[in-house]
């Protein structure tokens, strides 16, 4: 018997739109969306039955509680659940905002097929994809409220591996270590960085120059 494919979640109120998508990403050999929704409303019932999915492709401008609110829902409630954000707004406020909320990336409607299915597979294992029409502005708005406790050396390697793309399990066959030790250093560094997610640290690093 073949793994298990990981399983995708879609909610996204254009119906065109949200069946093409699921229609392609079930062509992929490791994911599959096995349901879709209008509206976190519909899908909510779901969710609390605790039969959610790896990941959530998440529009932002809904009908019903906006993107927003539903990822700092789902962020306090569920924080198991990968969230990655698949909209047509690229107003920098609105990207901020949601990957301070727990975010786990931030893409863009009209970027390539390609580009969201490689965005897919990198949160499934542990990376933080932006848009690149976004990811250039965003990092200005990740200014510290406070200082950071200072990031030891392992983990500014971590960050820069990350800021780089690669994903949880490349950095851990690079560093030679355990995926757990590398999900053990970026909870330390999300705890020091005032972050909810590796696209925040990664992008918040870059801003304050941890990383180069």
């Amino acid at each position: 018997m073949g793994k298990a494919k990981k399983t995708v979640w879609i909610i996204e109120d254009e119906a065109h739109f949200r069946n093409h998508l699921a229609r392609l990403i079930n062509l992929d050999d490791v994911i599959e969306c096995t349901a879709k929704f209008e509206s976190y409303e519909e899908a909510l019932p779901s969710i609390e039955s605790a039969a959610y999915p790896d990941l959530l492709l998440l529009d932002l401008n809904l009908p019903g509680m906006h993107g927003l609110e539903v990822i700092r829902e789902l962020t306090e409630k569920h924080p198991d659940i990968h969230i990655l954000v698949l909209t047509v707004d690229e107003n920098r406020k609105t990207v901020f905002d949601a990957i301070c909320a727990g975010a786990a990336g931030y893409l863009v409607k009209n970027d390539p097929f390609d580009d969201i299915l490689k965005g897919i597979h990198q949160v499934m294992e542990g990376g933080a994809p932006l848009s690149s029409s976004i990811a250039s502005y965003v990092l200005q708005y990740f200014k510290p409220k406070q200082p950071f406790e200072e990031l030891n050396e392992r983990e500014v390697e971590i960050l820069e591996m990350l800021a780089n793309g690669d994903t949880r399990k490349e950095i851990a066959a690079k560093l030679h270590v355990a995926p757990t030790t590398v999900d053990y250093h970026l909870r330390s560094i999300y705890v020091k960085l005032q972050v909810n997610s590796a696209a925040g640290a990664v992008a918040k690093a870059l801003r304050d120059r941890l990383i180069e």
